[in-house]
């Protein structure tokens, strides 16, 4: 490979730009947005410098599992993050071999998990 790739953004369409923005700095625990252009669309840097783009959604159709979905995030004591910080119902959990996984869904509809571990596990560290 001559040149190299980086990856730059994900983007997010969401009902309410500016609600969604303090979600993720919520469920990231910290972070920044800047609306980037007119039409109020904003980038989220989290702290670790993962950015996505959210933007108005055009339809009122729910988010479906096709394509790039259910971000994963690893942290301590997931469980009680998720039901007593972010205020979500957790709809399924997973057992890992390093731990709980937790999925739930956001009040845009979109669909998350959080691994009960910081360690990166088997999945991603091989």
């Amino acid at each position: 490979m001559s040149k190299p790739v980086f990856f730059d953004h994900l983007e997010a369409h969401v009902s309410d730009i500016p609600a969604y923005c303090e979600f993720l700095i919520k469920i990231f625990q910290g972070g920044r947005y800047r609306v980037i252009s007119k039409s109020g669309t904003a980038m989220f840097i989290s702290n670790d410098g993962l950015n996505i783009e959210i933007k108005k959604k055009q339809t009122e159709e729910l988010p479906r599992p096709i394509g790039f979905c259910q971000p994963c995030l690893r942290t301590e004591n997931a469980k009680e993050f998720i039901e007593k910080t972010l205020k979500l119902k957790i709809d399924k959990t997973v057992k890992n071999p390093d731990g709980n996984c937790y999925f739930f869904t956001d009040h845009e509809g979109v669909t998350w998990h959080i691994k009960d571990y910081l360690i990166k596990d088997e999945y991603v560290n091989w």
